[in-house]
């Protein structure tokens, strides 16, 4: 596993609204699968529906690969360890500091965790590394270690109206695609059916009810191993790839979808945001972009529409003769387009640093998607596809 971008900062997003704030935070973690691979799948019905009702970061790329890297980046901002196996405790400025500092609750929800408190480092299909609130002194420390208990105290603290301000659910490796077969689809619809039973039940309790300030993050580490190690869609090397993060909750934008480019600090300083914090916070959650673009107008105006546009030049006919297919498209926005890229099939053929690009591509006979694909200098995103058959 490499070290990539443990402070890496991604494009700021305009500021036409606000982190709105909430006493009702709480995010949930999946494991080791890229973005392509879970948006859209048939294996995964429930998250698709809960996709299309809230806001999804289309450009989010995870920092490195290793799975305690990342969870402690998300609720420290910054680079611990790479001993995934480490019983040590960490005392840096952490997502719990700020809590207790904001007067918030917190709890851990581990399933399959033995019981309240535990320490070890695994237990079935538990890992500790897959819950990183019992690694920061604040909690490990203190009384407060038994806030990290089984998921299945989830629904009890639903049910009693007893829940956290701020809760980090973390799925067993069977249940987070973590601990996957051959039969990749087998291992996504059981961690389909934990966010169906375990998150069904926190979506339907009066914080995300109209009016309520409910707001629930689904967060992927790391994206497929030995693969995927993209830290932008242009930087297709070096990190922890192209993975999904999203929002749901009444403050959220319904169906909405961003472009701007992400990373786990992101993730990080918009929680502490919502949750109180509005300054000094860990590391490079600092300086990182809020993602405050997700939520509703809160009354400083609405982000103006993309106006930018991809042409498509080459080929002018949905028909063509193969195998050599001459592909061509140039872009205009209003801010200067940097970047383009061509994908076929999902997969990148070509990229040019201008408003234009051009290639020759060798393309089997039969029917193919091409997008042509533009990045201007603020990280919005223009594309334009066409369904080509080669003959």
């Amino acid at each position: 596993m490499s070290v990539a971008l443990a402070l890496f900062i991604g494009v700021s997003v305009s500021s036409f609204a606000q982190v709105p704030r909430s006493k009702h935070v709480y995010i949930v973690a999946e494991e080791n699968r890229s973005y392509e691979r879970v948006v859209g799948s048939a294996a995964m019905p429930y998250l698709n529906s809960l996709l299309a009702k809230g806001a999804v970061a289309t450009q989010f790329y995870s920092n490195e690969h290793g799975s305690l890297e990342n969870y402690l980046i998300v609720t420290s901002g910054q680079y611990l360890t790479h001993n995934n196996d480490t019983l040590a405790v960490f005392n840096v400025d952490n997502l719990e500091r700020h809590l207790l500092t904001n007067g918030m609750t917190f709890k851990s929800y581990a399933q399959t965790l033995p019981f309240a408190g535990y320490t070890g480092l695994y237990s079935g299909a538990y890992m500790k590394r897959h819950a990183p609130l019992p690694y920061y002194t604040d909690m490990a420390n203190s009384s407060l270690i038994k806030n990290h208990v089984s998921s299945t105290e989830l629904a009890k603290d639903i049910a009693n109206g007893t829940l956290p301000n701020f809760g980090f659910i973390t799925p067993d490796g069977n249940n987070d695609m973590h601990n996957c077969g051959t039969n990749l689809n087998i291992c996504f619809a059981a961690a389909d059916n934990f966010l169906k039973n375990t998150i069904g039940p926190l979506l339907a309790s009066a914080p995300f009810q109209p009016g309520g300030d409910g707001v629930l993050i689904i967060w992927a580490d790391e994206a497929d191993l030995g693969s995927d190690n993209r830290c932008s869609a242009t930087v297709l090397s070096g990190c922890g790839g192209h993975i999904l993060v999203a929002m749901i909750g009444p403050q959220v934008k319904a169906g909405y979808k961003s472009t701007a480019t992400y990373h786990h600090q992101s993730v990080l300083r918009t929680m502490l945001e919502a949750l109180g914090t509005t300054a000094n916070f860990p590391a490079a959650a600092n300086t990182a972009p809020d993602m405050r673009e997700f939520f509703k107008n809160n009354g400083t105006g609405t982000p103006p529409a993309a106006t930018g546009l991809v042409q498509i030049s080459s080929p002018t006919s949905s028909t063509v003769t193969g195998p050599s297919v001459s592909l061509a498209a140039s872009a205009i926005a209003p801010n200067p387009i940097t970047f383009m890229r061509i994908y076929v099939d999902s997969v990148s053929v070509a990229s040019a640093s201008t408003n234009k690009i051009a290639a020759t591509v060798s393309m089997s006979k039969g029917t193919h998607s091409t997008v042509f694909q533009a990045w201007d200098s603020k990280g919005a995103v223009y594309k334009a596809a066409k369904t080509i058959t080669v003959q």
